[in-house]
């Protein structure tokens, strides 16, 4: 008689565990589907020396294909910042395998652009590396969303 209740007590454990893993996996899964949607095409950022928007040309990137990256950048009074060195690494979020990393030149004053090639679809995570001409180093970091 002792054993019965311990069974159901364990059936019942079991049957809980089941559930807060189903949670976890829909949680999961709902996340991700939000940071997909949550990856603008364009994005603003302010750091020490300036101001950095980000763009993407055609949004969303394309898988295997080179995707137009643009940043405009300003020091604090507005004035373009030039002579600054761009590196851009590319890495799937959730991903341990498949970095693209690319440098962005300076098309116009202050102007900077780059081809980017995401390996697979989903959600990606760029970093910007800059480096200034007063040898200040920032680090930008924004998602983007890759197709087919």
């Amino acid at each position: 008689m002792l054993s019965e209740p311990k069974s159901r007590t364990s059936l019942f454990k079991y049957a809980l565990m089941l559930i807060a893993i189903a949670i976890v996996i829909g949680v999961g899964i709902v996340w991700l589907q939000s940071s997909d949607e949550a990856a603008p095409p364009m994005t603003e950022h302010t750091f020490d020396s300036g101001y950095a928007v980000w763009s993407i040309a055609e949004y969303p990137a394309k898988v295997l294909h080179e995707n137009r990256f643009e940043i405009d950048l300003t020091d604090p009074t507005g004035a373009p910042l030039e002579g600054a060195s761009l590196s851009v690494k590319l890495d799937m979020v959730n991903m341990i395998c498949g970095d693209y990393a690319f440098a962005m030149t300076e098309v116009a004053p202050g102007k900077y652009a780059g081809e980017g090639v995401p390996l697979m679809a989903g959600t990606w995570k760029a970093t910007l590396t800059l480096d200034t001409k007063n040898k200040e180093e920032y680090t930008i970091v924004r998602l983007l969303r890759a197709v087919h």
